[in-house]
């Protein structure tokens, strides 16, 4: 190996590669980066057996080659380097020389031949769609992914296309969170669980691209200019999610999304630490949200509100239901309610194209 890149453009394509890199892995290779020169390009490859991304960069290379090197220090070298150009080339079969400017770098490395062979998902049908439209509907809900490794089954979001439109769904059993955006090309497929690392990665991409969606048998690929990320699909059965969302909340207030947001923060400063909950006490025209902690005090606050029903209580979450405020984009929000010990559900006012919508179950009083 030995070539020439534009420093930038390498580091462009290195930092996301960090966060599909293993840090704690028992096998060494998984904290390494795959660099192949071919042709005229440099090929970036990273995994964890779960989750792999490869790339390329454009550079003037003298001679094929390629190594595998530890990701964390690499990416540091090439942050730190003053210029513009970077030379890299292999010292014997396993160590890169790193140049730029005045400055010279020797780091050892392993064999390629050691690095995992990535998966490949087949050319075929896919579903093309705006990047910047997908970036949003994973922040809406990836929240309310499952971290619960024995739930493995709500460890990712469910994605589906359905005639004219792309939902996608995610839940860890205390709330759920749907979003679908119109998509006028998709066809309606069956659903396909995405792992919550590989949303986490895409959402760390920043591409006015189109994204490129194909489904293997058991992979999932995401293509975005150069870049492509493949996943291992999760395997399990989603919960019937439609069910779970309640027809009969028959009590709807509309709040100021920003204010009741800074009011539910403020009054969360004094809730258990365990016991997350603070209590939304519903009068005509006006909320009053308080949280008491016996070992630290209460917390009172009082907020105007569109609201003509009778009185109602309800204890939520504040963390639950300060992060659907924060996914929201509008400026007002409306809250369905039945009774204390019956869903919230959540919904933006305007301002939001498609459906969004959070369901927050009660807590106990």
């Amino acid at each position: 190996m030995d070539l020439r890149i534009d420093r930038a453009e390498l580091l462009t394509e290195l930092v996301p590669m960090q966060g599909v890199v293993e840090r704690k892995s028992t096998v060494p290779v998984l904290s390494h980066l795959l660099l192949r020169a071919r042709g005229d390009r440099l090929q970036l490859a990273a995994t964890d057996l779960e989750v792999s991304l490869r790339s390329w960069c454009d550079a003037e290379v003298g001679a094929d080659g390629a190594i595998a090197v530890q990701a964390r220090k690499f990416v540091e070298i090439v942050r730190a380097l003053d210029g513009e150009q970077v030379q890299l080339s292999l010292e014997g079969d396993q160590a890169l020389q790193i140049r730029a400017g005045n400055s010279r770098f020797k780091i050892h490395g392993l064999s390629p031949e050691d690095f995992p062979t990535l998966p490949e998902v087949p050319q075929g049908a896919e579903l093309l769609l705006p990047f910047a439209d997908l970036k949003r509907m994973i922040a809406k809900v990836l929240f309310a992914v499952s971290a619960e490794e024995s739930r493995f089954q709500l460890n990712g979001a469910l994605l589906r296309a359905k005639d004219g439109a792309v939902e996608m769904v995610a839940t860890d059993g205390h709330r759920l969170a749907l979003v679908e955006m119109p998509q006028a090309a998709a066809e309606s497929s069956d659903g396909v669980l995405v792992p919550r690392k590989a949303l986490q990665e895409i959402q760390r991409f920043d591409s006015a691209e189109d994204l490129r969606f194909r489904r293997g048998e058991h992979h999932l690929s995401f293509q975005i200019g150069r870049r492509e990320l493949i996943c291992r699909i999760l395997e399990g059965a989603f919960p019937d999610y439609e069910k779970v969302i309640s027809k009969d909340s028959d009590k709807r207030t509309v709040f100021d999304r920003r204010r009741l947001m800074e009011v539910i923060n403020r009054v969360a400063l004094l809730s258990g630490e365990r016991a997350r909950v603070v209590r939304l006490k519903l009068d005509p025209a006006e909320l009053t949200v308080s949280a008491v902690n016996p070992d630290l005090g209460e917390a009172v606050e009082r907020l105007e509100c569109e609201y003509d029903g009778p009185p109602l209580e309800i204890g939520l979450n504040p963390d639950y239901l300060a992060q659907f405020l924060g996914a929201v984009e509008g400026e007002q929000v409306r809250l369905d309610l039945k009774d204390a010990n019956s869903q919230c559900i959540g919904h933006p006012v305007g301002a939001e194209s498609g459906r969004y919508l959070c369901v927050i179950m009660p807590m106990r009083l």
